[in-house]
């Protein structure tokens, strides 16, 4: 009975697989999403803080994203605490390019992870009071920075890659759908004070979600 049992999860396992293998590589049956309203338009005060400068990428790195929209701004309050906000638009992610997780970006030029969590913020997407995100505590030698990401992807907050990847094949299958939007706040903690910098990131990323929502193509089209 038992050796039945195992091959049946055998099975299952195998086929969950070679699904999801099919619905991440056949783009046909995909109809890439335009995004609702540019992003070069996404507001440049937010709470108190104020856009200081953005920064464009090369070509080379655009072609490499695939990205079709995207904003790296800097944002800096009246006492000179600076965030960074990345959003990244796909309209049909890994059709012609897709994200690149932040777990294997930001390790370099002296950077490492510390510390990996997830976060729940007082704002959801589409009514919703609440939502989860990811966090990285991230050091290089005495400098520290908290970093807030998540996947803003057709009526969804996503915070892991994994589930990502599952509502990637759920959507293509069931919606004809992958546009997804890959979303990066970041800020240094002076002093070492975590808490201090989380608390600013939360906040802000609380003003973030419902502004992108403007956006965003959201479960319905």
């Amino acid at each position: 009975m038992d050796n039945k049992i195992s091959t049946v999860r055998i099975v299952v396992v195998f086929a969950m697989f070679a699904l999801t293998w099919y619905f991440l590589h056949s783009t046909a049956a995909v109809v890439p999403v335009a995004i609702k309203k540019p992003l070069a338009s996404f507001p440049h005060v937010i709470g108190e803080y104020r856009l200081g400068n953005s920064f464009q990428s090369s070509a080379d790195v655009i072609e490499l994203l695939g990205v079709d929209d995207y904003i790296q701004y800097n944002y800096v309050s009246a006492a000179g605490e600076r965030i960074n906000l990345y959003v990244g638009y796909y309209q049909a992610v890994g059709v012609h390019g897709g994200y690149h997780s932040p777990k294997n970006c930001i390790p370099g030029g002296g950077w490492g992870i510390d510390k990996v969590k997830t976060v729940e913020l007082e704002k959801g997407i589409e009514g919703r009071s609440r939502a989860t995100v990811s966090e990285m505590v991230i050091r290089n030698g005495a400098e520290y920075q908290v970093v807030l990401y998540w996947y803003q992807n057709r009526g969804r907050i996503i915070a892991s890659e994994y589930w990502e990847k599952i509502y990637q094949v759920l959507d293509a299958l069931l919606m004809r759908r992958r546009d997804g939007t890959f979303v990066r706040i970041m800020a240094y903690a002076p002093n070492g004070d975590i808490a201090a910098a989380e608390a600013k990131v939360k906040k802000f990323a609380e003003h973030v979600i419902p502004l992108l929502e403007h956006h965003l193509p959201g479960a319905r089209i």
